[in-house]
């Protein structure tokens, strides 16, 4: 089974491929795959892929770098990428390539965690977040109706060497999967919720010349499709008040299937009682760190009142309601802040120094993608030499000068733009380091006092000038 849509995908993106061929990457036949079992998951709002690899050096030359593509139909785009030994449990690094002759394969140079030697082996676990690759089907539903997701992949793991075994699973959300792609009773196999490709044996490497043969799975997904266009998350450090203040402000869609007729209300609050799986937003979950407090939450019209926060020494959760259920194609934006303690993040090193460690994302606990995440951390007025260490790729930073209430020349700020993030990147630390002299600590503290004592002096002065009219 394959919808018109994914046939017109695969064509443009074929067709778009073999107009790079002039230039087309040029990968060392230094490997070979000798088992390759690859995962993907279909469970999220956006695609999960793992490929488990045993690679072999079949060079006279000891190796460091292995080449791994991942094919990315239609609008599709890699999030993130992560790599290790999957037997030492060794973090690799996977770097992207710029080059585009390949397209639509997307190709990572992967270093490897130690020198391979000829004739050696390593087990690697390449995990990769691709967003964009899920289309609803159909794309207009009744209020009541199921949602169906359908998925369109190549039927041969992308790879640019030989490989000697391979196979295909992919993971749907439920065993709910009314169709998909059926090459040969003996390679395809349904089990519960997993359709499996495979395995083939002597697989050549691909090249882009060759229209890949793709298959399709159509399987029910029962809750939203969120996506956060855009995300301003700003980190406010206060030293004077040992407290570290966090605010996010959202801009939501679903990109679920949109709603066939008119939104009835009647028919929500019927449905409501018994509480049934539904493609709309009801809900959002924030799982917060253990402390936090004076969590709030605002939309466009104002505080918001369908919230909730409970907040003990295990856990501290803010639940946020918003003012109507977001169906397929809605839009919604919103506000969420709270408060931390500041020592619980904040160090002291060795003389003015000071380490700050934060989630550089947090967001709901429901799996989301993000379009565009804005973090801006805003440090102590008079904080210098700032450096920070990110735990993903930065697209675009700026530093700047923020002012607030009483601040003399304004507070060191970072800004930091990171395109296409996904929940699987939520709350690794971003790590920040900078300076902060006594001098720069007693700032605000001195024009407070500055500034009282010349009122003092000014109304003093006032007091003593005669305004009285005389004859």
């Amino acid at each position: 089974m394959r919808s018109s849509y994914s046939r017109v995908s695969v064509l443009a993106t074929w067709l778009l491929a073999t107009s790079h061929l002039g230039s087309a990457l040029s990968v060392p036949q230094v490997y070979k795959n000798t088992n390759l079992l690859r995962t993907i998951d279909g469970s999220k709002a956006y695609i999960k892929e793992t490929v488990a690899v045993i690679i072999e050096n079949i060079s006279n030359k000891p190796q460091t770098e292995y080449y791994l593509p991942f094919s990315l139909p239609g609008s599709a785009a890699v999030s993130y990428v992560e790599c290790k030994d999957k037997k030492a449990g060794t973090p690799c690094t996977a770097e992207p390539l710029d080059d585009t002759s390949e397209y639509p394969l997307k190709y990572y140079k992967i270093t490897l965690p130690k020198t391979l030697q000829p004739k050696d082996q390593i087990t690697l676990s390449v995990s990769a977040g691709i967003t964009g690759a899920l289309e609803p089907v159909p794309a207009i539903i009744g209020q009541s109706d199921k949602q169906f997701l359908s998925y369109t992949g190549e039927k041969y793991a992308p790879s640019p060497y030989l490989t000697e075994k391979q196979k295909t699973k992919f993971r749907a959300a439920n065993g709910e999967i009314p169709e998909y792609t059926k090459f040969d009773e003996k390679e395809v196999e349904k089990n519960g919720y997993t359709v499996s490709y495979g395995p083939y044996d002597n697989i050549k490497p691909r090249k882009s010349s060759e229209a890949p043969t793709t298959f399709t799975v159509r399987y029910e997904f029962t809750s939203p499709i969120i996506f956060m266009e855009r995300l301003e998350r700003d980190i406010e450090v206060s030293h004077w008040g040992n407290n570290l203040a966090i605010e996010e402000r959202y801009w939501m869609t679903n990109n679920g299937a949109k709603l066939k007729e008119q939104f009835s209300r009647v028919a929500w609050a019927t449905t409501s009682y018994y509480n049934p799986p539904t493609a709309a937003i009801k809900s959002l979950l924030f799982p917060l760190r253990v402390g936090s407090k004076d969590a709030y939450y605002t939309d466009e019209v104002g505080n918001v009142s369908t919230s909730r926060f409970r907040s003990d020494s295990r856990e501290a959760v803010l639940d946020i309601k918003p003012r109507f259920p977001i169906f397929g194609g809605w839009n919604y934006s919103f506000v969420v802040g709270w408060n931390n303690d500041l020592p619980a993040y904040l160090r002291k090193v060795k003389g003015d120094g000071y380490v700050l460690k934060v989630p550089l994302l947090q967001g709901p606990s429901q799996s989301t993608s993000y379009g565009q995440v804005e973090v801006r951390i805003i440090l102590p007025e008079g904080a210098t030499d700032v450096k920070y260490d990110s735990p993903v790729p930065v697209h675009k930073e700026e530093r700047f000068l923020h002012k607030t209430f009483m601040d003399t020349l304004g507070r060191t700020t970072i800004k930091l733009t990171i395109d296409n993030m996904v929940d699987d990147l939520k709350n690794k630390d971003i790590i920040v380091t900078y300076n902060y002299s006594t001098m720069a600590a007693f700032r605000k503290p001195l024009t407070v006092l500055v500034s009282v004592f010349s009122l003092y002096v000014v109304t003093t002065i006032l007091g003593r000038i005669d305004l009285s009219i005389g004859k």
